[in-house]
């Protein structure tokens, strides 16, 4: 059964990039750089910056820092229309995605400020449909949880992405969506929630949130370059086009823009890295422009101090992250949007900022950007190489084969393992990508993807055994303990095997299907929105599914994937062709397989019983399996039935460096034809929440068109796919 891909695919679109390894302070004071050597800093980091722009595939970026009251840098790098080769200038309109929410956010401090509302009233009293569905925050909900993320709900931008729902519709979902924490439980970062704030400033001016911010932020700071819809952006004389960069093919193409009214004050702002210098210059006066207060003392302050933790020293402010470098303050907002990624960072004990515009989704850059740039201003801040080489700090020399195993902090608040991926060892941080361990000349590891300024590194005791592995990253070291080893079962992977293959109905009955039709509802409980599935799988290797989402009672979107057994694609209503290459391609082989079940061998470089582990209540084998290509899962079998009960994996995209964490689980086991199949399938992800997946209809050895398997166009008007005796496709 195969109806989960595209969905969590989703996950990537609007992702948010936060390392949550626990952060401590360095405890060291940052020094600016001597006016003399401004310029070689500066030059430094425009080098910087543009050979990791080149390195990841981004055609054209708009860098600017301001310093002291005045912009220091202001350039343009690379295209802002690859296809023509026009430049990028400092006057080239970007989008800057979730960097929107600061101005949000800004907007009803104003509000206010001029006693038009207040951060501690209910939102119901500016928008009567509001609601979370949970009583008890219902009733305790107010606005100032609406700018700091800690209203419960994780991410319910399913709805959002769809696109042709209003903005009060759009709210309306969020209220049916289950949440996932209490209020103030924990940080959920949360689109919808700065949408519904938006309109609350809307409310109060007696506007709409677009003039809201024109005539009470771009005006007053002289931001004449800005805009909020994508229709003004394309009318103005300097505009980047968005582009999205394939990590396998290691093409570029061009992305049609989006247009996010309804959302729109999550992350419908554009602007130029110069019109934002101004906005950098307003934070760093403390909320003043020109020699004019926009927003009261009292009012900064609440914008600007931690208000929702989040980890380590990280925190959220109102529409800030607001984290320590080396001892400093820095407030950043990223924004990643269809086209565009961008890095907002101001740290205004230095007077310091910058504004990094992109034209490519999801670019690791802006993050990376943070550490180019302070190291590079604040040459006091990181601990400097000594002229003579032979005093260079160095690290045990350790064989990345030799960190294998589990680790944890002494008090147990962090777990992580180290595992060896086919020929890469990679640090695995739950919740995380994995990162693999690239050795360097000093004896530490870096972790790709993540900058140089994170690294890891081994202590060894007196017997020359590694003792401890240090984390770095800039806000701090955390040292890690080996843990118990967990003793593995006895059954081998050939007896598991076995009995896996008789729990499903055996091998005779499972040969004997060719080819499977499955009709199921979807409940994506996290985000209020429901949906039907057909999917489509032939023997030896060939799938296809359709999925139609509903909120509100109409339908939103519509998707479909396949796999031909070759190649294959994913399309959505409302987001171009993504054609599978690298990973995903592997994955799809996999996964694709109507066998795969009785073709352990065929796949994998090597299956691992790992641990008897709990899944609830149940007692199961956690079987680790590492394919040949491919990212490598586990499956956890029932220690009394055999049956697969759970599964932890990773989705991935060749249009993102991340991969996604998410879990299966299964249960409603029936028997149809010999074999037994899961009628439920619960899935967890971090962007998505839970999806319950109920089986309703299946039909066996029905003949299926080939046409089925071929790339499909899809629209909000149904999919035409017809097996021959099961029906339209929904």
């Amino acid at each position: 059964m195969k109806i989960k891909s595209v969905f969590l695919t989703l996950c990537v679109l609007f992702s948010l990039f936060l390392t949550s390894l626990p952060q401590l302070a360095i405890g060291q004071t940052a020094a600016s750089a001597p006016q003399s050597d401004e310029a070689a800093a500066l030059a430094k980091i425009e080098k910087a910056i543009n050979e990791r722009r080149e390195a990841l595939g981004i055609p054209g970026a708009a860098l600017a820092i301001v310093k002291d009251g005045k912009i220091i840098f202001a350039k343009g790098l690379g295209y802002k229309d690859l296809e023509k080769k026009i430049p990028a200038t400092a006057d080239t309109q970007f989008a800057i995605g979730s960097a929107t929410k600061a101005f949000t956010a800004l907007s009803i401090l104003i509000a206010q400020d001029q006693g038009k509302l207040s951060l501690d009233d209910s939102p119901k009293k500016y928008l009567p449909y509001f609601q979370i569905n949970d009583p008890e925050t219902d009733k305790k909900i107010v606005i100032r949880d609406l700018l700091d993320h800690s209203s419960g709900l994780t991410r319910t931008d399913l709805a959002m992405l769809a696109g042709g729902l209003t903005r009060k519709e759009l709210i309306e979902v969020a209220g049916l969506a289950k949440p996932t924490a209490k209020l103030h439980e924990k940080f959920q970062y949360q689109n919808i929630m700065f949408a519904a704030a938006g309109e609350i400033a809307a409310t109060v001016e007696k506007s709409t949130w677009n003039n809201v911010i024109r005539s009470e932020i771009f005006k007053p700071l002289g931001m004449t370059n800005s805009t909020t819809t994508i229709a003004e952006m394309t009318r103005a004389k300097d505009y980047s086009f968005g582009y999205e960069y394939n990590f396998d093919t290691k093409a570029t193409r061009r992305l049609p823009f989006r247009e996010i009214a309804a959302p729109a004050p999550a992350g419908a702002i554009n602007s130029s890295v110069r019109d934002m210098s101004k906005w950098l210059e307003f934070i760093l006066n403390g909320g003043e422009a020109a020699g004019k207060r926009i927003v009261s003392e009292k009012g900064f302050e609440e914008w600007t101090k931690p208000q929702m933790p989040i980890g380590g020293k990280v925190s959220y402010g109102l529409g800030w992250f607001i984290e320590d470098w080396n001892g400093l303050k820095v407030l950043q907002h990223g924004g990643n949007i269809d086209g565009f990624n961008a890095m907002v960072a101001v740290m205004p004990e230095k007077k310091l900022g910058f504004v990094l515009l992109t034209n490519v989704s999801g670019s690791p850059l802006t993050d990376e950007a943070k550490n180019i740039i302070w190291s590079a201003l604040l040459p006091g801040s990181v601990p400097q190489k000594p002229a003579d080489t032979s005093a260079t700090k160095s690290y045990p020399k350790v064989a990345a084969d030799q960190l294998v195993g589990s680790w944890a902090t002494a008090k147990g608040t962090l777990k992580t393992e180290i595992r060896k991926e086919g020929d890469k060892v990679t640090l695995n941080v739950p919740g995380q990508q994995p990162y693999p361990l690239v050795a360097k000349p000093d004896g530490s590891f870096s972790l790709s993807p993540l900058p140089e300024s994170f690294s890891l590194s081994a202590k060894l005791d007196a017997a020359g055994k590694v003792s401890v592995i240090s984390l770095v990253q800039p806000q701090g070291t955390v040292d890690l303990i080996p843990t118990t080893p967990v003793e593995k079962p006895t059954i081998t992977v050939e007896e598991l095997h076995k009995k896996v293959i008789a729990a499903l109905g055996g091998e005779e009955n499972l040969r004997k299907v060719r080819s499977r039709v499955v009709d199921a509802d979807i409940d994506f409980v996290n985000q209020g929105v429901t949906g039907t599935a057909r999917s489509y799988t032939e023997a030896p290797n060939k799938s296809a599914t359709a999925t139609s989402f509903s909120a509100l009672g109409k339908v939103i979107g519509k998707a479909y994937e396949y796999f031909d057994g070759t190649k294959g694609d994913e399309t959505t209503s409302f987001s171009p062709t993504e054609e599978w290459a690298g990973l995903k391609l592997d994955n799809a082989h996999i996964s694709a397989d109507f066998y795969s079940v009785l073709n352990w061998d065929k796949h994998f470089a090597s299956i691992e019983i790992l641990s008897k582990a709990k899944v609830g209540d149940r007692e199961a084998y956690a079987v680790k399996f590492t394919p040949k290509k491919g990212t490598p899962f586990t499956i956890y079998y029932a220690a009394d039935t055999f049956l697969p009960i759970k599964q932890d994996a990773f989705t991935v995209s060749s249009t993102s460096q991340q991969q996604l964490p998410y879990s299966e689980e299964y249960s409603d086991y029936r028997t149809i034809d010999g074999v037994v199949v899961p009628y439920s399938v619960t899935t967890h992800s971090l962007g998505m929440g839970k999806i319950v997946v109920t089986i309703k209809d299946i039909k066996q050895n029905a003949p299926i068109d080939p046409s089925v398997f071929t790339h499909h166009d899809v629209s909000l008007k149904a999919v035409k796919v017809r097996s021959r005796k099961a029906g339209n496709a929904h």
